[in-house]
């Protein structure tokens, strides 16, 4: 019975008008949202990143400019004592080189000029002697992990400053320096009017403050479960983001190097520190923002679809159901002698109206022709 009921028959292609309608508007606002929701991912990415590497350069240029000041009292301060030459072979922690003499005076285990630089300029100071194709410190103040002067350590071979060096040229940057990043300035010491062979190397530099980097980089997050790191040019994991849901260091090497399908992960030079500033997150938070998105948009297309189908069922009973059944009702009576009936509904201008206005005829007719008859009894 009731798929052959009227309003039954009536809400169905309304139903499915609207459910169709709905599905379309939630899939194609889902689909949107999506494309919303790795945008403004993206969005945010680029703006952490950006806001790293113009601190990293900030912090880079003012050290430099510290470095240039210190290197440049170091030379004033060699000068004053005399003019280079390289004195005899001496052995430095183990290590066989020739000595530095500024104005007759030895410089290997000699600390009083680094010392006495550093003490105005602060950071670190060094004299490096050639030995072979190797540059050996013969007087620093940088210290090693048990905090002895590093005297008798060799300038990384594979390092940027040593190939500057190499062809008489000046190095100025961020180098790993025992292990820890330092701002420095490398400058070739030549003896005599040979300009061409460094026998030596001046050094300055500043051991970079990361706290500060550190904290920014911490204080960042990727979405719900993605993580911001910075890798050295070891690739050794210097700081990452503590934020959101905190990750593993082993599981951000992990990630990094392997490079999984299931996260979208994008890789940056830190221009002069030879560092790498990566961004990460699991395609997963995109998904369960998306799907969150997606629920809402089709919750509020079944409230509206609900709706909808409300104020179609409330205007099928009162416009056409329930004068039907009125009129319904008055056939009936019709049917069984009763014709004294005020039916409202003639009052209507559309079908029911119509129909109703027919019946009331028929009721008055059915009536005339019945007191006739009686009449004639």
């Amino acid at each position: 019975m009731l798929r052959h009921s009227l309003r039954v028959r009536l809400l169905l292609p309304v139903l499915a008008l609207v459910l169709v309608v709905v599905a379309a508007l939630t899939i194609i606002l889902a689909v949107t949202e999506a494309n919303r929701v790795r945008a403004n991912a993206g969005r945010v990415i680029d703006g952490q990143t950006v806001a790293l590497q113009s601190l990293f350069a900030v912090t880079r240029s003012v050290m430099l400019d510290r470095v240039h000041s210190s290197m440049r009292l170091l030379r004033h301060e060699a000068d004053r004592v005399g003019t280079t030459s390289v004195g005899p072979q001496i052995r430095i922690d183990g290590r066989l080189t020739n000595d530095l003499f500024f104005g007759g005076v030895p410089q290997a285990n000699n600390y009083t000029l680094v010392d006495s630089v550093t003490s105005i300029a602060e950071g670190t100071a060094t004299i490096f002697s050639r030995a072979g194709d190797d540059f050996v410190r013969i007087a620093t103040n940088v210290k090693k992990e048990d905090g002895s002067r590093a005297v008798g350590t060799v300038l990384d071979p594979q390092g940027q400053a040593i190939a500057q060096i190499r062809k008489a040229q000046s190095f100025y940057g961020v180098v790993d320096i025992l292990g820890n990043p330092y701002v420095t300035g490398y400058e070739p010491i030549f003896a005599g009017l040979d300009d061409q062979h460094p026998v030596g190397i001046w050094y300055v530099g500043y051991k970079t403050d990361l706290q500060a980097l550190n904290q920014v980089v911490s204080d960042s997050h990727v979405l719900e479960s993605g993580f911001i790191a910075v890798f050295d040019g070891k690739d050794k994991l210097r700081f990452q983001s503590k934020t959101g849901a905190t990750i593993d260091p082993k599981e951000v090497e992990r990630v990094v190097r392997d490079m999984p399908q299931d996260w979208v992960v994008t890789q940056q030079e830190v221009p002069g520190w030879g560092f790498n500033l990566v961004t990460a997150y699991p395609k997963s938070d995109v998904n369960r923002v998306i799907l969150r998105q997606s629920l809402w948009i089709g919750g509020i297309g079944l409230m509206v679809c609900a709706l909808l189908l409300g104020l179609q069922w409330s205007l099928i009973m009162n416009r056409v159901l329930r004068p039907i059944q009125r009129l319904t009702a008055v056939a009936e009576e019709l049917s069984v002698g009763k014709w004294n009936h005020t039916i409202v509904e003639a009052d209507l201008k559309d079908e029911i109206g119509k129909l109703a206005r027919a019946i009331s005829r028929l009721s008055y007719s059915v009536r005339v022709a019945m007191e006739r008859l009686s009449k004639q009894r």
